[in-house]
């Protein structure tokens, strides 16, 4: 912890003189530039939490667990201002998401680096107790209401300083591999100099709505410029989130994120001409069925969100509509597979092979699987088994639910070969015969 300290002060020092904390001081900070701080922290720590989870060198579980992650924290704070229109800071955001590439550089490359970002965010909460009174004052937030991060360990913040440091100064390290963290704790204060340097003073054309409002795992890419679109397409990623239960007992509050963020997405799409729509909700429904996430869901979905975003905007209702013909190609490449009433008969089936008790656990189980198999045979190849492992698993199914699973799948497929089998009986048009398509 010495080493750690005298390497990084000087970057350390340099960071504290940046505008951004004497404008705090003298309570001339803009509000977005604080928001702006927990959306930039909100996606370093969201990449950071999830890779030190991952990383197998037992070190590092030595030092970090769970109890400590900051996201949580973030994410509190940021929901207590989502209800205000608070852009983005485009720079910041930018260095925010270098810094988080940097992370999954280091993941792979050098693991045990990613300590010294830890200490960086752990020492991070002493400065805390002094930061937290002045934002208080700055924003009048009383309570925890937009606090959570700066309270961080709350009273315990000096005893959980002191065990951090035990715990690291207990790490049997080779001299190389404290250089590494150390450089690694001093080029983190770099960003994080870059990143509040981006947040005050920003000028006027660095302010935009990006995806980091919505989501701050989400990278960067496009959403509606019209706040009312934003809100619509938020609340349709919830309502279908809502609907199927399979995504929070899955995915988690992080797939709520991602849910709302795709939808986002989905909403600028309209301002393309139809065959671009199609290619791009096309692909999305290959990568989400490969997640787990049958191509259902995504149809589904876009009608929710094009009657969220006409009833926020009537009169743009019609343009709206033009999302509608990708979902309808959806569903008409499931029914090649599985028509409607074979999947409400495989739906049905599964119910009355697990009983009500536990089918009431997990609505709609049968269509997810039967709706899987008709994207496996579409071309998705690992839709099937996304979803196979993921119902399959003993820690989280009883017996009976996993051999009703895999007879569902079973069957599904069955009925598929049934319905390619009518298919091909059916008698072929003149326009058939000689090639062409009707």
């Amino acid at each position: 912890m010495e080493k750690l300290k005298a390497g990084t002060e000087a970057a350390h020092r340099r960071l504290e003189s940046a505008p951004f904390f004497s404008a705090l001081g003298d309570c001339q900070l803009p509000l977005e530039s604080y928001v702006g701080q927990l959306r930039a922290l909100a996606v370093i720590c969201g990449v950071l939490e999830q890779v030190l989870a991952s990383c197998a060198d037992p070190r590092i579980g030595s030092v970090w667990d769970r109890e400590m992650r900051k996201l949580p924290l973030l994410q509190n704070d940021l929901r207590f201002f989502a209800s205000r229109t608070i852009p983005d800071l485009k720079e910041a955001v930018d260095v925010a998401l270098k810094v988080a590439e940097q992370i999954r550089f280091l993941s792979v490359e050098c693991p045990l680096a990613l300590l010294g970002y830890v200490y960086v965010l752990e020492g991070s909460t002493l400065g805390a107790t002094v930061l937290r009174p002045l934002i208080a004052r700055a924003f009048l937030l009383t309570g925890a209401e937009g606090l959570a991060y700066l309270q961080n360990y709350g009273p315990e913040v000096r005893a959980s300083w002191a065990q951090f440091q035990q715990r690291m100064n207990q790490l049997c390290l080779s001299a190389e591999e404290r250089g590494q963290i150390v450089k690694a704790a001093g080029d983190f204060f770099q960003r994080l100099d870059s990143v509040f340097r981006a947040l005050y003073p920003s000028p006027p054309e660095s302010k935009a709505c990006l995806v980091l409002t919505i989501n701050p795992e989400a990278g960067r890419h496009a959403v509606p410029a019209d706040s009312r679109e934003v809100q619509a397409a938020i609340r349709a990623g919830d309502i279908c989130w809502e609907r199927y239960p399979y995504y929070e007992q899955r995915y988690g509050e992080r797939g709520r994120r991602f849910s709302r963020s795709d939808a986002a997405w989905q909403a600028t799409l309209y301002h393309f001409e139809p065959a671009h729509i199609s290619q791009q909700v096309r692909w999305l429904s290959r990568v989400l069925a490969g997640r787990g996430m049958p191509t259902f869901l995504l149809a589904d979905q876009l009608v929710i969100l094009v009657e969220e975003l006409a009833a926020a905007i009537p009169e743009n209702r019609s343009a709206y509509e033009r999302l509608l013909p990708a979902a309808a190609e959806l569903r008409e490449s499931r029914r090649r597979r599985l028509t409607d009433a074979q999947i409400r008969a495989i739906d049905t089936g599964f119910d009355r092979a697990v009983g009500p008790e536990l089918s009431a656990r997990l609505p709609h189980t049968g269509t997810l699987l039967g709706c899987a198999v008709a994207d496996e045979l579409e071309g998705s190849e690992l839709a099937v088994e996304s979803l196979r492992q993921w119902m399959t698993d003993a820690t989280r199914f009883p017996a009976g639910w996993i051999a009703a699973v895999e007879s569902t799948l079973a069957q599904a497929r069955v009925q598929a070969q049934r319905t390619a089998t009518s298919i091909a009986k059916l008698p072929r048009t003149d326009e058939q015969e000689s090639g062409g398509s009707s």
